[in-house]
């Protein structure tokens, strides 16, 4: 079984933005708020923890300002960590997060958001 999760309200924070406006603080609070999405995202939608799992992560961008496919990662990794704190994964370490795929990102006018694929190894479809 395949698991999504979109988080909506903030436009996906890139690595161009964390370079050019990447004060500490700025980061700390755009990570936390991220971070704190996809746990709360993901406690809500009931995912039970993995062993290891493959990630797909799509941005989506409120118009035509399209961003580099993985610009994204900063958000991503903000994603992912929230699934730690949920408990899908026990870390995001390679072992347990061993491929993490950038789809090109999609628009959907008025909406900024990022929508992450959650897919079990196959050896591991069955929750623990």
């Amino acid at each position: 079984m395949i698991y999504s999760l979109t988080v909506y309200g903030r436009r996906p924070w890139t690595v161009n933005q964390e370079r050019k406006k990447g004060s500490h603080y700025v980061r700390s609070e755009t990570t936390k708020w991220w971070r704190e999405a996809f746990c709360d995202a993901a406690l809500e939608a009931g995912i039970p923890h993995f062993k290891s799992i493959r990630i797909e992560v799509t941005p989506v961008l409120p118009d035509r300002k399209i961003q580099d496919t993985g610009a994204c990662y900063p958000t991503a990794k903000a994603a992912i960590d929230g699934l730690v704190d949920a408990g899908v994964i026990d870390d995001d370490a390679p072992q347990y997060v061993p491929t993490i795929l950038f789809n090109s990102p999609v628009v959907s006018k008025g909406k900024s958001g990022l929508e992450i694929l959650i897919i079990p190894e196959d050896s591991n479809e069955r929750p623990d």
